[in-house]
């Protein structure tokens, strides 16, 4: 993630060079912008979240485990100063009330893998 952010970086330089010849090739450049903001957000989000959670989708091999005592939150960015910034807003309760087996569905679907021998 840390080397995608110093891409990242490099790519926001060379946007600064797109020109656009119609409102067609203006409306794809200003979406490349978008797309490469969407990527940055990702990488922050996933680089500040110190755990692996929902199955392959954020899977963290320096946290492999689940920690719901730190991390049953939603990360949240900012853009600030040109800067993005995380922070943690906590997980507002269900409307409709789960009992524990709901809440551990996911969970179950998850692939299973054993930890490597040091």
């Amino acid at each position: 993630m840390e080397i995608g952010l110093q891409r990242f970086e490099m790519i926001r330089a060379d946007l600064d060079r797109l020109q656009a010849r119609n409102p067609h090739e203006l409306m794809r450049a200003m979406e490349i912008h978008a797309i490469r903001d969407c990527a940055e957000m990702a990488a922050r989000a996933s680089l500040y979240r110190t755990e692996s959670r929902w199955g392959l989708y954020h899977n963290r091999v320096d946290y492999p485990q689940r920690n719901d005592a730190d991390w049953f939150v939603h990360v949240q960015l900012k853009k600030q100063d040109g800067g993005m910034t995380c922070f943690k807003r906590p997980v507002a309760p269900y409307i409709v009330p789960l009992d524990d087996s709901e809440k551990e569905a996911y969970q179950r679907l998850r692939v299973k893998t054993e930890p490597l021998a040091a």
